[in-house]
C-alpha cells in the first residue's frame, strides 16, 4: 500500500532455479534499466518497455552445465509460428504473422528476423538491428505487421536455426513478373481457393532463392474488341443507329473511331457513365483506361429507308471480333432480299416460288382441269401466302372435278350420290379457302418466310465472328407495302375472272350423269315369282 506522492519500492529476491523466467509488468513504465550479470533481457528497447512483460533468459557459461546438471522441473519454452507472404505486385510488401502454436498462459518475448531489403511499415512495432522485437501476452494468439519490400532482382529467405518458432513462406506473385525458384521443394502450389500461392515449410538453416524478373513487352495491339453490337432503326427521313463495342486495353490513351459519312453524334457513354465527348467531321476520339470497357454510341445519318438500305459503315480503327448487326424493318416495308455476313436470315419464300413453278408445270400437263401451266402458276403465286395444306385443298378440288366428268355414268346410285356430296362440299371448303387467301392478301402482310439467326420479318439479325477494322454491312432490298398489296389486288381481280370460267366447267363436270339418283319404285305385285323378264325391256328405269 502506497501514500500520496514518490515513493522508491525495492523488491529483492533470488530468480527461479529455470533457465528462463518473465516479469510481468501490469502498469506500464516509462523507463526500464536492467543491469545483469549472467542474464539477458528481453522486452527492452532503448529504455521503454515493449510488450507487457519482460524476460529472463540464463546466459550459459562454462561452470553452469555442471551446475545445473541435476534435472529441474519447469515448464516448457513457448513454441510460435512465424508466417511470411511476400506480396510481389506494383509494390512489394510482406506480411509476417506470429501465431502461437503451445498452449496459452505464459508469455512469449522473441526477435524475428527481417527480410533482406524489408522495412516496417506498422505502427508500434519496434525493431532493434534488423529485428522485430515479438511480445505475446500470456493470451495473446498472434502478432502482425505489414513491411515494406525492396525491389531486387533476387530474394533470398533463409530460416533461422532456432528451436523456438518454425517458418512458413508463401509467394504471391503478380502476373507482371517472371518468377524462378532454387531451393527446397515447394510444400503447396495452390491455395484453398485454387490461386497460385507457392508455400515453403523450411527446417532451421534451409533456404529459398527466388529470381524476379519482369518480362519485356512484344510488339503487338494494345487494344482488343471483344464484341461489337449494331442496332439500325431505320425510318421514313432518318436512320437511328446505336453501336455497343466492348473493349479490353492494355494501357491507358486515346482511341478514335470514325462514324459514317453524315452522321451526327447524339450521345456517348463508357460503362454507362455519359461523356462529354465531340464529334470531328468523322471521328470520335475516345479515352480509354487500363482493363475492360464498354462503349455505346448513338448517332442519326439524314437517310432513311430506300429501295436498298445499308446498315451503318463503322470503322473501329482495329481488327475485332464477334459483330452482330440487328436492323428493325418497319411494317410498311416489304423485305424483298436480304445480304449480309455468312450467319444471317434469308428470304426463303424464292426458293418456294421455284417450287410452285416445278409443280404448276407438272400439273400444266395433266388435261382433266382447263387450266394450262400459266393458270398454275399464278394461282400458286396467290397461294404462297397461306399454308401449304390450303393449296393442297383448293387443287385437289380442281382435280376431283375434272376427274367427276371422267366417272362411269353407269355407277351405282349409292356410289354417285356419296360423289355428289364430297364434291358439294369440298367445293364449298375450296371456296372458303380461295376467299381467304384472297382477304389475307388485301389486307395481311406478305409472309417472305425469313428465317435464319433467330430473324423474322422485321427483325433482321446477322453475325460475323471475325472483322476488319471497317465492320461488315448489311444489306435490304425493300419496296412500300402498297407494291404489294397492288399485286395482291390484281392477283385477285384475275382470280374472280378466271374463277367465273372454272365454276362453269365445275358446274358441267358436277352435273353430268344427274345431280343426284333416286331410289327406283317396286314392282306393286304381291309376292310370288316374278314374271319373266323381257329381253327388249330396258334394265334402267
Amino acid at each position: 500500500r502506497l501514500a500520496p506522492g514518490a515513493h522508491l519500492v525495492l523488491l529483492r529476491g533470488a530468480p527461479p532455479p529455470a533457465t528462463t523466467f518473465q516479469l510481468p509488468l501490469p502498469l506500464a513504465p516509462r523507463r526500464v534499466e536492467a543491469v545483469t550479470t549472467g542474464w539477458s533481457v528481453e522486452g527492452i528497447d532503448n529504455g521503454l518497455p515493449v510488450g507487457g512483460q519482460l524476460q529472463f533468459t540464463r546466459v550459459k557459461t562454462a561452470g553452469s552445465s555442471a551446475e545445473m546438471a541435476e534435472l529441474q522441473p519447469g515448464e516448457l519454452p513457448p513454441l510460435v509460428r512465424v508466417e511470411r507472404t511476400l506480396r510481389l505486385g506494383l509494390e512489394w510488401r510482406v506480411e509476417n504473422t506470429v501465431v502461437r502454436m503451445s498452449p496459452p498462459g505464459s508469455p512469449v518475448v522473441i526477435r524475428v528476423p527481417l527480410v533482406p531489403g524489408e522495412s516496417v511499415l506498422t505502427d508500434n512495432v519496434k525493431t532493434e538491428q534488423g529485428q522485430v522485437l515479438v511480445n505475446l501476452g500470456p493470451r495473446d494468439a498472434h502478432f502482425t505487421w505489414t513491411s515494406a519490400l525492396a525491389k531486387a532482382p533476387q530474394l533470398t529467405l533463409t530460416a533461422p536455426a532456432t528451436t523456438q518458432w518454425t517458418e512458413i513462406w508463401r509467394a504471391d506473385v503478380s502476373p507482371i513478373w517472371h518468377l524462378e525458384m532454387d531451393g527446397i521443394a515447394v510444400v503447396h502450389h495452390q491455395d484453398p481457393e485454387g490461386h497460385w500461392l507457392p508455400e515453403w515449410r523450411p527446417w532451421p538453416g534451409e533456404s529459398i532463392t527466388l529470381e524476379v524478373t519482369r518480362p519485356r513487352g512484344v510488339p503487338g495491339q494494345t487494344l482488343t474488341v471483344d464484341q461489337t453490337e449494331i442496332f439500325s432503326q431505320p425510318g421514313k427521313r432518318a436512320t437511328d443507329t446505336t453501336a455497343t463495342v466492348n473493349m479490353r486495353s492494355s494501357r491507358g490513351g486515346q482511341h478514335t473511331l470514325q462514324l459514317p459519312e453524315g452522321s451526327q453524334l447524339q450521345s456517348v457513354q463508357i460503362n454507362g457513365v455519359a461523356q462529354p465527348i465531340r464529334q470531328d467531321g468523322r471521328k470520335v476520339t475516345l479515352p480509354l483506361v487500363p482493363g475492360t470497357q464498354s462503349v455505346s454510341l448513338v448517332w442519326r445519318e439524314s437517310t432513311g429507308i430506300n429501295t436498298l438500305f445499308r446498315s451503318a459503315a463503322l470503322d473501329l480503327g482495329v481488327a475485332s471480333v464477334n459483330t452482330r448487326i440487328h436492323t428493325t424493318l418497319a411494317q410498311d416495308r416489304w423485305a424483298l432480299m436480304l445480304g449480309g455476313p455468312a450467319l444471317g436470315p434469308a428470304v426463303l419464300f424464292w426458293g418456294v416460288l421455284v417450287v410452285v413453278a416445278l409443280i404448276a408445270v407438272g400439273l400444266g400437263r395433266v388435261k382433266i382441269t382447263p387450266l394450262n401451266t400459266l393458270h398454275w402458276v399464278l394461282l400458286g403465286i396467290g397461294l404462297t401466302q397461306t399454308e401449304i395444306w390450303v393449296g393442297v385443298i383448293i387443287i385437289g378440288w380442281l382435280l376431283a372435278l375434272g376427274l367427276r366428268a371422267r366417272l362411269d355414268t353407269g355407277a351405282g346410285r349409292l356410289r354417285h350420290n356419296a360423289t355428289q356430296v364430297g364434291l358439294f362440299l369440298l367445293t364449298l371448303l375450296a371456296l372458303a379457302m380461295l376467299f381467304e387467301a384472297v382477304k389475307h392478301g388485301l389486307l395481311g402482310f406478305p409472309q417472305m418466310q425469313i428465317s435464319g439467326n433467330g430473324s423474322s420479318a422485321y427483325e433482321l439479325h446477322w453475325y460475323q465472328d471475325r472483322s476488319t477494322a471497317s465492320l461488315p454491312q448489311a444489306w435490304i432490298l425493300s419496296v412500300p407495302l402498297w407494291v404489294y398489296r397492288g399485286l395482291m389486288l390484281a392477283w385477285a381481280l384475275w382470280l374472280a375472272f378466271a374463277l367465273l370460267r372454272w365454276l362453269r366447267w365445275g358446274w358441267d363436270c358436277y352435273s353430268q350423269g344427274g345431280l343426284w339418283r333416286a331410289k327406283s319404285k317396286e314392282d306393286p305385285a304381291g309376292p310370288g315369282p316374278a314374271p319373266a323378264a323381257d329381253e327388249n325391256a330396258n334394265e334402267d328405269v
